[in-house]
């Protein structure tokens, strides 16, 4: 009999799908089972990206003239952690006759896989498992219905295009941004799918901190007819004095008037409307939906959510797989439905009983679900045993929301009627449940409104008109929950209305298994902040999206780049042609990465060399608590290393020399020309005796030694700053042989205007901008 080798994405899967084909015997990670079939897994991806000094040693230094990198073939090198896997496979594939891809049912799935066999040089047949549950009725099934493993070739591929498309964001604009800020220890993030996340965050924020609350009325009238009593709203023609551009009454003054004149006021129905509405039950959940729920219902964050879902998918076999991007049931589970309504109805779930096995609602729909063939969150046939208060939680949420496609549809006539009275138009509203449908399993029932039986022509009094004051609203801050339904939703926040919708069909920015991880990411680099529930975006973050390229911040070009990938999991476009656009693009966003220029105040000071490149602050190896400079430039322009002064690059370490012109002062020693520590470029000469000869220090007057920087002869007063005891004395300027001002022996002191040869008020500095 050949021998099968099945290899699942984790442990615990490989392990579930052992135990349905039966364990004979266990190695060191692998299960040999019943049919001649081996069972491993990987442990998520056991491969990844290499780092650009694969391609070239020289990339180990972040130069911008190496940028872009792009690479001409792509190279994958093992995880060190997980290593030791991968060489187990690799023995396993060499007694293989046939391998079972067994990976989540998705791209990275799909790939995680894959890439291993490519890797390993695998070049047999391999098949497809392809299942969204670990219960055995579904593990049955789909061994049952192994597929040929070239079948998903279009979505392995586009798992790859995934992968490299932000390798190439990530690596080169990273770069280019890092070596524009010019922070020693600084990486300046940038991300396909991350930076147009926070740009969404950055939005929201000055939206709501720019935004002017401002007052407005309604007014609603007291409405008597014969047949009963209802409230009617005011309902103004778009030219009615005092209204804004969204129709509020925002002038006080025409809603008193109105008020005054309508009391007592008689009139008639100028129409009534009663309409039949239909509602059809909400889809079941997909992961983004859920989180917003469970974080509204429960206050559970999106990553709790994602962790106990799991649990109930992995463990307990109870829920369909978690991370789909799909709210959609193939056709074909149809006919699991009795089962699984059974199963809810022996654990006394709200509604199971009344559910109808025979209704299918549009919930059902194979075509909806896309090439990767996910679908909404369901539970399975397996009965949950020891579930936790907050797996409760979420298994009875996603249980709910199956029942109710097994409901009639949600019916209600909804009544309008308008009327008129002293000029003026009011318009009031109901609602009348004629069945509720799937809405009986809703925590909070809808209260019926109904207004009076009324007929055109009918006569009305109203007997009164009250006015309430109300308030414009911001839009709310984003939480993690609601961030992540807008990266799902991202076509709302696009506004050419091609690209929405185009993107309204797709599955928005980034993925749900990758989500949590990306707003987790824009927090470690502090470009978010979360202050309770809320995300906030930093003015590190703020900063950022100002000055970075537009394609990479706009939400739409990046869910048109997702789009691009779903074309290829379909087999619509290609891999080469969706890189080589990709890579067409680089060099324009590293140029603008390049020339950003970043503000001090938010990304720290930048230091430049005199030749123009960066200084950076180097701890030394040998001294701990040393520092010193180093440019950026340096070894290819023979710039020196420079001394660390308070923080800031000080003067150019230089060899003493042993000989020089003789000092003019005491004639025993010899000047020596130095850079001045608090002015890069700026020099002056010194005795070689130093403070033994109290020699005074002197001018560099191009090179050569000049004039004492402070005259010995200068006149010198007594200090006014209080309490001290020292002189001030009189130094003419360097830079304008015109301007004289005073300094204390003491440094701590401030520089005094000359004030006719005696010490005035404090100098002040313009700050430099």
């Amino acid at each position: 009999m050949a021998k099968t080798l099945l290899i699942a994405e984790k442990p615990s899967v490989g392990k579930d799908l052992a135990t349905y084909l039966g364990i004979v015997s266990r190695g060191k990670g692998f299960f040999k089972c019943k049919g001649d079939i081996v069972c491993t897994w990987c442990i998520g991806h056991i491969l990844e990206q290499a780092d650009p000094d694969s391609y070239d040693p020289k990339y180990k230094r972040w130069r911008a003239e190496d940028l872009p990198i792009i690479p001409e073939s792509w190279i994958l090198e093992p995880i060190p952690r997980t290593r030791e896997q991968l060489h187990l496979i690799g023995n396993l594939l060499k007694s293989t006759d046939n391998v079972i891809n067994a990976g989540d049912p998705e791209r990275e799935g799909q790939l995680i896989v894959d890439e291993v066999l490519d890797f390993l040089g695998y070049k047999g047949p391999a098949e497809r498992l392809w299942i969204s549950a670990l219960d055995i009725r579904t593990i049955k099934k789909g061994f049952a219905n192994l597929r040929d493993n070239n079948e998903f070739k279009n979505i392995k591929n586009a798992a790859i295009c995934r992968s490299n498309a932000d390798w190439l964001v990530g690596i080169n604009v990273t770069r280019g941004l890092t070596l524009a800020a010019c922070q020693q220890d600084t990486v300046l993030s940038a991300g396909r799918v991350q930076t147009p996340t926070l740009s969404l965050v950055v939005g929201r924020d000055r939206e709501v901190e720019q935004f002017n609350k401002k007052p407005y009325w309604v007014l609603k009238a007291s409405v008597q007819h014969a047949e009963g009593t209802f409230v009617a709203s005011w309902d103004p023609d778009e030219i009615t004095a005092g209204l804004d551009a969204e129709g509020r009454l925002v002038n006080e003054q025409v809603g008193n008037d109105i008020v005054q004149k309508m009391h007592g006021a008689t009139g008639t129905v100028v129409s009534k409307k009663d309409t039949l509405k239909k509602k059809k039950p909400p889809l079941p959940f997909l992961l983004s939906d859920l989180q917003k729920k469970a974080e509204d219902k429960f206050g559970y964050s999106p990553k709790q959510t994602l962790e106990i879902g799991q649990g109930l998918y992995e463990k307990h076999k109870v829920l369909t797989y978690m991370r789909t991007e799909c709210r959609y049931l193939p056709n074909e589970m149809f006919e699991d439905a009795p089962s699984i309504i059974e199963c809810l109805r022996k654990q006394k779930i709200d509604g199971a009983v009344g559910a109808d096995p025979s209704l299918q609602s549009p919930a059902w729909n194979t075509k909806k679900q896309g090439a990767e063939a996910h679908h909404g969150i369901i539970p399975t046939e397996v009965l949950p045993r020891n579930l936790s208060t907050e797996e409760i939680n979420i298994y009875q949420m996603v249980a709910k929301r199956f029942l109710k496609q097994f409901y009639p549809d949600y019916q209600y006539y909804s009544s309008s009627a308008e009327i008129e009275a002293n000029g003026e138009k009011w318009k009031g509203s109901g609602i009348s449940i004629k069945f509720q449908g799937w809405m009986t399993l809703n925590d909070q029932q809808t209260k019926e409104k109904l207004l009076p039986q009324m007929t055109k022509g009918d006569a009305i009094t109203i007997s009164k008109v009250e006015k309430e004051q109300k308030f414009t609203k911001p839009p709310s801050r984003f939480t993690e929950a609601s961030l992540q339904v807008a990266m799902t939703e991202v076509h709302k926040f696009v506004d050419d209305p091609v690209i929405k919708a185009r993107l309204k069909e797709n599955s928005g920015i980034g993925t749900s298994a990758t989500r949590t991880n990306i707003i987790s990411e824009l927090q470690n680099r502090n470009y978010l902040q979360k202050k309770g529930k809320i995300l906030i975006s930093t003015p590190r973050g703020r900063e950022l999206i100002d000055k970075i390229h537009p394609s990479l911040k706009n939400p739409g070009m990046t869910a048109i780049w997702e789009d691009a990938l779903d074309r290829i999991c379909e087999g619509d476009l290609g891999k080469t042609e969706f890189l080589a656009e990709l890579t067409k693009r680089m060099s324009t966003m590293v140029k603008h990465a390049l020339a950003t220029r970043f503000s001090e105040e938010i990304m720290g000071k930048v230091y430049r060399c005199p030749c123009g490149g960066h200084l950076s602050r180097l701890e030394s190896k040998n001294k701990k608590g040393k520092f010193f400079w180093v440019c950026s430039t340096g070894q290819e322009k023979g710039c020196p290393l420079r001394s660390d002064f308070n923080g800031a690059p000080g003067a150019a370490f230089m060899d003493r020399p042993e000989s020089g012109p003789q000092c003019p002062h005491c004639e025993k020693g010899y000047l020596i020309r130095y850079e001045s520590n608090r002015k890069m470029g700026h020099y002056f000469w010194a005795c070689s005796t130093g403070k033994t000869g109290q020699c005074p220090l002197l001018r560099d007057d191009k090179g050569a030694p000049g004039k004492p920087i402070v005259d010995p002869q200068a006149p010198q007063e007594p200090c006014p700053q209080k309490g001290c005891k020292k002189k001030v004395t009189l130094i003419q300027s360097q830079n304008n042989t015109d301007f004289y001002f005073w300094k204390c022996a003491d440094p701590s002191h401030p520089l005094r205007k000359n004030d006719n040869g005696s010490p005035g008020e404090p100098l002040v500095f313009a700050k430099k901008k």
